[in-house]
């Protein structure tokens, strides 16, 4: 049942939002909500949705209503969604334009009709010149809801005109229990490495238990950390080898080996952590400082366009030294 109980982390914000959807609440025309890609933006903004569009007297969304259900099904009519297309990396200036074009349509069901903007950071600079048309002169029923993952990555015009709400990731604790909730079948070890690879981010552990690409791009990370022992640079290269032509996969591994490498080191002095060794070599934290400022010096340079072939190559054989050192 989509409702704010059903969302367990962040209370701040939740509260915020529950306390705007409320019968007389306070509500702004527009509201962002940013953090890390897994902590729950989606989730949000559809149950903040549901509580504009609810028609409960008090507890809204209540979920049970006929427009909980609608939005709950995606199929409610003053509810607006845009998102990137599939295959496409932008947010064009036509999707914006006939988004515009259907906010100022007055509701067909409710007192509000709601903008959702999913990834808002992907709008080209022509469509975010087209949303903030609306946004600084928007009709009175209409309220914008924008996720993004990096909020850096807005115009300052667009998002200084929205309440900026961030969403963090919860303690390992928070996310252990939710895991064990929502996951009840899979075994001890399962949810160890869904935690070793998502930490408090729930849409990671979550996509690590559902084997999508979260599992597959975590497996690499360890496969590579694992051919670090033999010493071999083909093992190395071998481990590498998939990122080829992939920008992106090779941004998340560089975050993946990171996590797991932080937590190599941290198992020496936490017993409880132990499982971490089993899957990777022991790492110290000296070790474990240099992969971190390696993956920051790799993040800058493929944010630079740099060469994807040479900066693998260099990745390799920059890891293979650290490793091979007494740090």
């Amino acid at each position: 049942m989509i409702s704010f109980s059903s969302f367990l982390s962040n209370h701040r914000v939740v509260q915020t939002l529950k306390r705007a959807a409320a019968p007389g609440g306070r509500l702004s025309h527009a509201y962002l909500l940013h953090g890390t890609a897994g902590t729950g933006k989606r989730t949000l903004a559809r149950i903040f949705a549901a509580g504009l569009l609810c028609t409960a007297p008090e507890e809204r969304p209540c979920g049970e209503c006929i427009a909980c259900r609608k939005v709950e099904k995606g199929i409610h009519p003053d509810l607006i969604t845009v998102c990137c297309p599939e295959g496409k990396s932008q947010i064009s200036v036509d999707q914006i334009r006939a988004l515009r074009e259907e906010v100022f349509l007055r509701p067909n069901e409710g007192r509000h009709r709601v903008a959702l903007i999913e990834g808002a950071e992907a709008m080209n600079p022509s469509a975010a010149n087209a949303l903030l048309k609306v946004l600084e002169e928007p009709p009175p029923y209409l309220v914008f809801i924008l996720t993004a993952n990096n909020r850096s990555l807005l115009p300052e015009t667009i998002a200084s005109r929205c309440v900026c709400l961030e969403l963090c990731e919860v303690s390992r604790l928070q996310a252990e229990k939710w895991l064990l909730r929502e996951f009840p079948d899979e075994s001890p070890s399962s949810v160890e490495e869904a935690l070793l690879c998502g930490g408090g981010n729930l849409g990671r552990c979550a996509g690590y238990l559902k084997k999508d690409g979260a599992a597959a791009g975590f497996q690499m990370a360890i496969k590579l950390l694992q051919s670090l022992t033999t010493g071999r640079e083909y093992d190395v290269m071998e481990a590498l080898s998939p990122l080829e032509g992939d920008r992106t996969a090779f941004l998340r591994l560089l975050t993946d080996v990171d996590r797991l490498a932080g937590e190599a080191a941290r198992a020496a002095f936490l017993p409880e952590q132990q499982t971490v060794l089993m899957l990777v070599p022991r790492i110290s934290p000296g070790q474990a400082v240099a992969i971190h400022d390696l993956g920051d010096d790799m993040r800058e340079r493929l944010n630079g366009n740099g060469n994807l072939a040479l900066l693998l190559g260099c990745y390799c054989a920059q890891l293979r030294n650290m490793m091979e050192r007494t740090v």
